[in-house]
C-alpha cells in the first residue's frame, strides 16, 4: 500500500497546516488541558474525525514509519486513532492503543491498559496528537515499555509549544536508555500559526 499519488509530500504538508490553522486551533478562550487552563490550544479531533484530515495525516505518518522494521503503530487514546489506523493500513501493520482508564473485563491475563494484539519484544511506532507537558504521551510510553514493547519512533504531530513535553519526551527516552528511539515533531506551534506577536 502507498498513499495516493496525486500529491507531493510537501503539498500534503502544507494542505495539513492549513486545515490545522483553519480548524484546530482554538483561541479566546479558557481551555482545560492537560498542561492546565490555557487561553488557546489545538483540538485534533476536528481534523481526526474528518475524512481530508485522517487521510492527510495518515498520509505523513506513514512516510515517517514506511522504512521501519516495526509490526505495529499506537497512541494514547481516541483523538488519534484514525490516524493510527490510516498510516498502519498503509504499511500493512497492526495497531494498538493504550486506554484512558484500566479495562474491567475480559481475560485477566491479558494487558489491562493497552488494546492490541502486540507481544513482548515486537518492535512498534508511538504516534501522539498535540504534546503541551507531554505527560499523556509519557504514560503511554511507560504503558508499552511495561508490557515489553521496543519502541524504535515516536511521532508527534503537534508540538504546541505550550509547555516543556517535546524535552520531558526526550529525556524520558534518554533516561530509559532508549538509544535508537527517535522523537520528532511533524509541526510546531510556531509551524502552523507563524511567530506570533
Amino acid at each position: 500500500m502507498t498513499p495516493s499519488p496525486r500529491i507531493s509530500l510537501a503539498d500534503i504538508r502544507e494542505e495539513l497546516r492549513q486545515l490545522i490553522a483553519e480548524r484546530a486551533h482554538q483561541k479566546d478562550g479558557h481551555f482545560r488541558t492537560p498542561s492546565g487552563i490555557v487561553t488557546d490550544h489545538f483540538d485534533f479531533l476536528k481534523i481526526s474525525l474528518k475524512h481530508q484530515g485522517i487521510k492527510l495525516a495518515g498520509d505523513l505518518v506513514y512516510n515517517e514509519i514506511k522504512e521501519l522494521q516495526i509490526c505495529a503503530l499506537g497512541g494514547p487514546g481516541h483523538p488519534i486513532s484514525s490516524v493510527v489506523c490510516r498510516a498502519a493500513f498503509l504499511k500493512e501493520i497492526g495497531v494498538f492503543y493504550i486506554r484512558d482508564s484500566m479495562r474491567k473485563d475480559g481475560n485477566i491475563t491479558e494487558p489491562k491498559w493497552i488494546e492490541s494484539r502486540i507481544k513482548a519484544g515486537d518492535r512498534v511506532a508511538l504516534l501522539g496528537d498535540v504534546v503541551a507537558t507531554g505527560s499523556q504521551l509519557i504514560r503511554a510510553l511507560e504503558e508499552v515499555i511495561q508490557f515489553g514493547a521496543y519502541i524504535v519512533k515516536i511521532i508527534v504531530i503537534i508540538d504546541s509549544e505550550n509547555g516543556s513535553g517535546m524535552k520531558k519526551i526526550r529525556d524520558f527516552v534518554k533516561l530509559n536508555q532508549m538509544d535508537d528511539c527517535q522523537v520528532t515533531a511533524l509541526y510546531t506551534r510556531n509551524d502552523i500559526l507563524g511567530a506570533q506577536p
